[in-house]
């Protein structure tokens, strides 16, 4: 009889302790209200997000917190954490691998869709591949990246002072962005992977290591077959600044500031904070185009906008096996030295 009631005295314990944190994991939810976030045709097929951006919210459906298995790899009690801001057509087979690869490593993962918390349901469309702006996707992807490193900062399981942020493309862009608003006693690494040019600019000072990474052939979204992300540069007019991003570029060449100008290119960029002392360095990887993980290299092109305003660029995405696994294999390398 004691047995029995000191094993119902333990249940209503265990029961009181998991209503608690659903009540805390409630109190944490952050749902857009009506109306955030609006599309507007600047020309047919093509758009601008105007108004109000959604804050990250961890309840929101697309938020994947994954943890390393049973048999992965263990780094250590705690494992570190990689958040993961998604490319320019939202969460996909690259940022999937990736959260793969890293778990399988013993490395935990952040996973979330930006353009579902604004409340896009672009699923099966073209909206945000080919459809719109890099500024206003990179707007949504920035601000819900920003949220989702304030909110892990609290996460008990993971080591919250061995976090990295990974971004590809778009999502490049914002990766590089945070390194210049993270606090680097929680963030140890940021890898920037085939970032643009047009955006929401680059940062004039970072405060974590940054890496830059690029396949050799990556001519994504380039006029000619040569035209090489890394290299390239865009008019001030497709740029604007994101809200809570550091100083940078953007604030002196945008839609607002010197619109026909000419802007840096990443490269540029790059060498201009390496030559400051700053701790920038860059990735190549030869057999590798756009998005390391994406599978192999396919030499594609891209139809930008719709009717006579249409236009089409090259779009080689993907990359060797070999790589592939380089990359990865660089990435835990520069993972693991934060234990040394």
């Amino acid at each position: 009889m004691a047995f029995a009631f000191h094993g119902l005295r333990v249940c209503a314990f265990l029961t009181a302790m998991a209503l608690m944190a659903s009540a805390q994991a409630q109190s944490d939810c952050r749902p857009a209200p009506a109306g955030v976030a609006q599309l507007l045709e600047i020309r047919p097929g093509f758009h601008r997000v105007r108004g109000p951006l959604a804050e990250f919210d961890p309840c929101h459906r697309s938020v994947q917190l994954s943890m390393p298995g049973l048999f992965a790899d263990k780094l250590a009690d705690k494992p570190p954490l990689m958040i993961i801001a998604h490319g320019g057509n939202g969460p996909g087979s690259a940022e999937q691998e990736m959260v793969r690869r890293m778990n399988a490593r013993g490395v935990a993962t952040l996973l979330f869709d930006a353009y579902e918390m604004n409340g896009f349901q672009y699923r099966g469309t073209a909206l945000f591949l080919t459809g719109a702006t890099n500024e206003s996707r990179q707007r949504m992807i920035f601000k819900a990246t920003l949220g989702a490193y304030h909110w892990i900062r609290q996460n008990a399981r993971v080591d919250t002072t061995r976090l990295y942020i990974h971004g590809l493309s778009n999502g490049g862009s914002v990766a590089l962005n945070m390194a210049a608003v993270v606090d680097p006693a929680h963030v140890r690494m940021v890898f920037s992977e085939g970032a643009p040019s047009a955006g929401i600019g680059m940062p004039d000072q970072i405060r974590v290591p940054l890496k830059m990474v690029f396949g050799k052939i990556d001519n994504y979204g380039g006029r000619t077959a040569d035209d090489w992300m890394h290299l390239r540069t865009d008019p001030c007019v497709v740029n604007l600044p994101a809200e809570g991003a550091a100083p940078g570029t953007a604030q002196r060449c945008s839609l607002q500031v010197h619109p026909t100008a000419q802007g840096l290119s990443p490269f540029q960029w790059g060498e201009q904070l390496q030559s400051e002392g700053q701790p920038v360095e860059f990735w190549f990887y030869d057999e590798a185009a756009h998005g390391l993980l994406a599978g192999p290299i396919d030499r594609g092109m891209r139809t930008y906008g719709s009717g006579p305003t249409a236009s089409q660029r090259f779009g080689w995405i993907g990359a060797s096996s070999n790589a592939a696994n380089r990359f990865v294999a660089d990435l835990m390398k520069a993972i693991k030295a934060s234990y040394l």
